[in-house]
């Protein structure tokens, strides 16, 4: 791998990661606003975008967003884009530690079937 490429690597490592921290701080802004229903959500939604976590999830997002359009500049979707998963893997280890959510063998085995089919593509798969 060459230094652009690894660049771009840190890059997607980084924006992924901003993903993650923007859907734990969701979580952490509606567990402190409290439950909204689907239809609800209309009428609070000023409210509950400017609650400072979910806020800050924004703001997270969005520079994540940002960064990712670097990723794909460089890289075919079909190779990037699997890379997003290791949001999911971020997400449920940050609701564990931070959150105290269980961390099942069903969450446990789908960890690994992900980082390994993100193995695979790393493998494989070609970047542009």
């Amino acid at each position: 791998m060459n230094l652009a490429e690894t660049k771009a690597f840190g890059v997607a490592l980084f924006s992924i990661l901003l993903g993650a921290v923007g859907q734990f701080l969701f979580r952490v802004g509606m567990l402190r606003y409290g439950k909204v229903s689907a239809g609800g959500i209309w009428g609070q939604l000023l409210r509950v975008i400017f609650t400072p976590a979910i806020f800050a999830g924004f703001v997270c997002f969005g520079v994540s967003s940002v960064l990712w359009l670097t990723v794909i500049s460089r890289w075919e979707l079909s190779y990037a884009y699997p890379m997003v998963a290791l949001g999911y893997v971020l997400a449920v280890f940050f609701g564990w530690l931070f959150l105290h959510e269980s961390l099942t063998l069903p969450k446990i085995l789908g960890i690994i079937l992900i980082l390994g089919g993100i193995a695979i593509l790393g493998w494989f798969g070609k970047a542009q």
